[in-house]
């Protein structure tokens, strides 16, 4: 249970974000692309560090890492709340970023090293629920406290979070058979393994598409002059999405082959971007939001556990790639949408998005 409550917490940490770039860019002065800038920093540090936590947890065992990260990630928070000025808002987030990003990692490899493949799979959906959960409350949270009590006061609340955390994780046992792997020999076994590539190629395209793309959706909405609590509610819908339809996956976990999962996943992305090249307001942020949701269901949580199965001889090393690929697309994506953001251009950005998709 503890795990799943680490996930939940560091999506928390990443889902505020978007809905605040309007907030604190006014706050600031700041043009909003300032702030939006954030979001690359976040995923690009997020992916970076990835291999370093890999390796550490590798070698230090999968626990004490989690916990140490919790740690730092707690503290930027703190630094977040007290920043002054875009520059160092973007530093802090990124040293967020780059605290969290051992999170969800390390639990995945956590459940490969204590579990079977089959309930493995039942394992990935809750850790999915539980990701939803966090980016639906982290994006209803964070616009109802910027709104009623300021911006600030979401990154201390986030901070709150991480120190509760941490008292459970300390009382977690490193799993039984964790092994201790090499980063260099995982690394040539990685690359030769032509299956785990391929599901890298696909998982950057996924991070385009559902992390970097998606946080633009919120500020979307703000500039067509909805509030920050409107679109957090809104795009929150993606959390509910994930939740309701990872909880029904256990009826077709075993029955459904991965390409039809996969298949459903691509056709509700696009969808869900046509909705918005065609025009930006409440009702079709909302659709967006609940079929990404629905995609990052179907299709995230298939190549996540096949990821899980794809890296056994390397799973550290492989996990933390998968992850390192998601947010080079999340990066890719969110540099594109900070680009949209300085001009104005969603519906090119989202009608792009569709073309990719």
């Amino acid at each position: 249970m503890i795990l799943v409550i680490a996930a939940f917490v560091s999506m928390i940490d990443r889902s505020v974000m978007p809905p605040l770039v309007p907030v604190i860019a006014a706050d600031f002065g700041s043009p909003v692309d300032g702030i939006g800038l954030s979001l690359t920093v976040y995923a690009i540090s997020y992916a970076a560090l990835q291999l370093g936590w890999a390796t550490l947890a590798a070698r230090f065992g999968r626990v004490r890492i989690l916990l140490a990260s919790t740690v730092i990630g707690g503290i930027a928070n703190l630094a977040t709340a007290l920043a002054y000025d875009a520059l160092t808002y973007n530093v802090t987030r990124g040293l967020a970023g780059a605290a969290f990003s051992a999170t969800i990692t390390t639990v995945l490899i956590y459940y490969g090293d204590s579990l079977p493949i089959r309930q493995r799979a039942v394992a990935t959906a809750n850790l999915a629920a539980a990701i939803s959960l966090g980016l639906a409350a982290g994006t209803v949270g964070a616009g109802a406290i910027a709104q009623w009590w300021g911006w600030r006061w979401v990154y201390v609340a986030v901070a709150v979070a991480t120190l509760l955390l941490i008292a459970g994780l300390v009382r977690l046992e490193e799993p039984a058979g964790a092994a201790r792997e090499r980063l260099l020999p995982s690394l040539r076994r990685l690359a030769r393994n032509r299956w785990a590539i391929a599901i890298l190629v696909l998982t950057v395209i996924e991070g385009a598409l559902l992390i970097g793309v998606f946080n633009y959706l919120a500020v979307a909405l703000q500039a067509t002059g909805a509030s920050v609590l409107v679109a957090g509610a809104a795009t929150a819908a993606f959390g509910a999405a994930v939740v309701t339809v990872s909880q029904l996956m256990r009826l077709v976990l075993g029955r459904w082959s991965a390409w039809m999962l996969l298949l459903l996943a691509g056709l509700a992305i696009i969808a869900a971007y046509i909705a918005v090249a065609v025009r930006i307001s409440l009702p079709t942020v909302l659709a967006a939001a609940i079929l990404l949701g629905l995609a990052w269901a179907l299709g995230h949580t298939t190549m996540q556990t096949w990821m899980t199965d794809a890296v056994a001889d390397g799973r550290a090393i492989g996990m933390s790639f998968f992850s390192i690929s998601l947010f080079v697309g999340a990066s890719l994506g969110a540099g594109a949408g900070n680009l949209a953001a300085g001009t104005h251009r969603f519906e090119l950005l989202f009608a792009l998005t569709t073309v990719a998709a």
